[in-house]
């Protein structure tokens, strides 16, 4: 008499790869969170800067009256555009690659 083989019995997820790849998408989550909190982040900053920069634009026969440089306000504002346009961008250029599929490259 010839034994019957029994056919293995395998879960739905097959060797369990799903389970293995839960960390991997956790981080992966979590990483999400952090660029979108940059990018709000930057967003702030932008327009942070553009109402400084319309402040500035309002003031400025006033504090010249008075005497007052805008040394500072200007390096505030350098800085605070650098920064939020560049990241502003590149989250963009994240958003769309990640939505199209297609790697987005500048230049």
């Amino acid at each position: 008499m010839r034994r019957r083989r029994q056919s293995a019995v395998y879960s739905p997820g097959g060797c369990g790869c799903g389970l293995l790849l839960l960390p991997v998408i956790a981080v992966s989550i979590g990483v999400m969170f952090v660029l979108a909190g940059l990018a709000a982040a930057a967003l702030v900053l932008f327009i942070t800067a553009i109402v400084v920069t319309i402040w500035l634009c309002r003031s400025r026969e006033q504090r010249r009256a008075d005497g007052k440089t805008n040394v500072g306000w200007i390096a505030f504002l350098v800085i605070a555009y650098l920064l939020s346009i560049s990241y502003l961008a590149f989250f963009i250029l994240l958003v769309v690659s990640t939505f199209t599929g297609e790697s987005v490259t500048v230049g």
